[in-house]
């Protein structure tokens, strides 16, 4: 009820301010909080046989920042960085490089944009695991797809909603004396809503 609450506030205060530029040169910093659902599915095999397994859905909550540069207008390069940490277990973290396209729409506050991106990390933020590192090596890949919408509600402040379909893809080689080696690979999607703000510098 407050975010809903909050998001029709901003959407009445959207009328009366001015329209923030997105034009080339400008600096955009975000911050977002993750809502949704993840859902991790694992294929495995062995000299000794193979299997599949699917786990439970979970909600989670997470942070993410962003800063943004505008190459042209309405195009720009916002590399993302993710940082979860819990006590008793090193921190894990993922860099993704992405893209986006801003639609400004003359005569309104609200700017629909797209984005996608590749990156990086050394764990999955929210699993069964929880935050826990899951390598050493920056070897979990991160693939990201979303759009949103920015509402400004003053000219350097909008608010930022968007879906976000994230992917990260580990496989690990094993090796037992009484088994033989197997590879494991995993695969955790994330398909989340994201409530967030934007500066603009």
């Amino acid at each position: 009820m407050k975010v809903q609450l909050l998001l029709i506030t901003a959407l009445v205060l959207s009328f009366n301010v001015l329209h923030a530029q997105t034009t080339k040169g400008a600096w955009e910093l975000s911050l977002s909080g993750y809502l949704g659902m993840v859902k991790q599915s694992s294929e495995w095999s062995s000299p000794t046989g193979s299997g599949t397994s699917e786990g439970e859905a979970k909600g989670y909550v997470l942070l993410a920042v962003r800063p943004g540069y505008y190459i042209t207008e309405g195009f720009m390069v916002e590399p993302e960085i993710l940082w979860t940490a819990q006590e008793d277990y090193p921190p894990c973290f993922a860099i993704s490089a992405n893209i986006a396209y801003n639609f400004n729409i003359p005569d309104t506050h609200i700017t629909p944009f797209v984005l996608a991106g590749y990156g990086i990390g050394n764990g999955i933020p929210i699993t069964h695991r929880l935050t826990s590192r899951l390598s050493d090596k920056l070897d979990i890949n991160v693939l990201n797809l979303g759009a949103g919408l920015k509402i400004f509600v003053s000219e350097p402040i909008a608010l930022r909603i968007e879906y976000r379909h994230q992917s990260y893809s580990y496989s690990h080689d094993y090796s037992y004396y009484y088994v033989g080696s197997y590879t494991s690979e995993s695969t955790t999607t994330f398909n989340t809503i994201m409530f967030g703000f934007s500066v603009f510098l």
